[in-house]
């Protein structure tokens, strides 16, 4: 193959390793990590709760301590960093003294054994 057939092969491969994006598969088993995650804290359990799990979850977030989850609502999921899956949620949150309030945040996930659940510190 001559050096101007192979130039566009190699930038053709260069460019799809680097917008790789998870499957399907891996964004629903996101999906499902990151509910089991959000599930668990709105039902008040503890998080060890979550490492026994077929798909065992690792989520902490310091909002759980003074927060209690009142609901929740997944957004669409951007799947383009090759590291972690986001999802886009509004957490409807209660505070000690009962006040309520809505948060957007965006969680990542990392499809990592145990799973890990964590807040976007950038979002």
């Amino acid at each position: 193959m001559s050096l101007t057939r192979l130039i566009p092969v190699l930038l053709a491969a260069l460019a799809a390793g680097c917008n790789a994006k998870h499957s399907k598969a891996d964004v629903e088993r996101g999906r499902t990590a990151l509910a089991a995650a959000l599930d668990s804290w709105k039902n008040g359990e503890p998080p060890d709760r979550l490492k026994a799990l077929p798909d065992p979850v690792e989520f902490a977030d310091e909002i759980r301590r003074t927060h209690r989850l009142v609901e929740y609502t997944l957004g669409q999921p951007d799947a383009k960093d090759p590291e972690v899956i986001r999802y886009t949620t509004t957490l409807k949150l209660q505070d000690r003294k009962g006040k309520v309030e809505e948060r957007a945040v965006v969680f990542m996930v990392a499809l990592k054994s145990p799973i890990v659940v964590a807040r976007d510190p950038y979002e």
